[in-house]
């Protein structure tokens, strides 16, 4: 048995999930076109946080959802619960390592070109507050096939703890890593940071941020394996 504590492995797995750029990259398009719209501050600050907002809603919808189907097939698929999400993470961990980031230049990601420009001109024409939501709720939906690994491995160890207090307290230390990007920069933008000096940063770091991620799955997806079979805690 691996002695580390299951909030150790839950904040592990929302620094993995916050390490995904689809919701930084229109939270940061989304700023710029107001900026360079002329939008006041407070209209900016507005949509900046209704877009967080959105993301926020979202991620926590997803937990529980995960959470209530898997105390569903608690007693019939014990194994499975724990196989498929190792498996998972390695195999996610795998892909983001060959094709998260686009082989050019800037910061481009794996989303099909016809969507990259639709999301876009989307955050382009976004001017009310349900707008910025439904960007932000839809920037983690598209993201669910890389955040799906991260996310069912913080609920699985969520559920193990014992305690509703501390089962609230793992969400919430999940969600608050998850959304610390984007909490970041609504925080830079409000205090008058440059769009393209946050933009540069991503663009410097996006290989690390890339390798890291995937690497990280992989060492996930491995303890989760180790922890709950080799280890016998099934």
């Amino acid at each position: 048995m691996i002695n580390i504590s299951p909030i150790l492995v839950i904040a592990f797995a929302g620094l993995l999930h916050a390490s995904f750029q689809l919701g930084v990259a229109l939270l940061t398009l989304l700023s710029g076109h107001s900026l360079g719209s002329h939008r006041s501050y407070r209209k900016l600050m507005r949509l900046n946080f209704a877009y967080l907002f959105g993301a926020s809603v979202v991620t926590v919808l997803l937990f529980s959802g995960l959470a209530y189907f898997a105390l569903l097939g608690a007693s019939s698929f014990m194994e499975l619960q724990w196989l498929v999400p190792a498996l998972l993470n390695m195999v996610i961990g795998a892909s983001v390592i060959m094709f998260y980031y686009r082989r050019s230049k800037g910061t481009g990601l794996w989303i099909p070109h016809s969507m990259a420009e639709y999301l876009s001109k989307r955050t382009q024409k976004t001017d009310h507050v349900g707008e910025a939501f439904t960007l932000g709720a839809g920037s983690v939906l598209a993201e669910l096939p890389f955040l799906i690994g991260p996310l069912s491995v913080a609920v699985l160890y969520t559920l193990s703890i014992d305690g509703s207090d501390m089962q609230f307290i793992s969400v919430l230390i999940y969600c608050l890593i998850a959304l610390s990007p984007l909490l970041i920069i609504v925080s830079l933008v409000g205090s008058g940071k440059k769009i393209s000096k946050i933009q540069r940063w991503r663009e410097d770091n996006k290989l690390f941020l890339q390798y890291a991620a995937g690497s990280g799955l992989v060492i996930l997806g491995a303890f989760v394996f180790v922890d709950k079979f080799m280890g016998g805690n099934i």
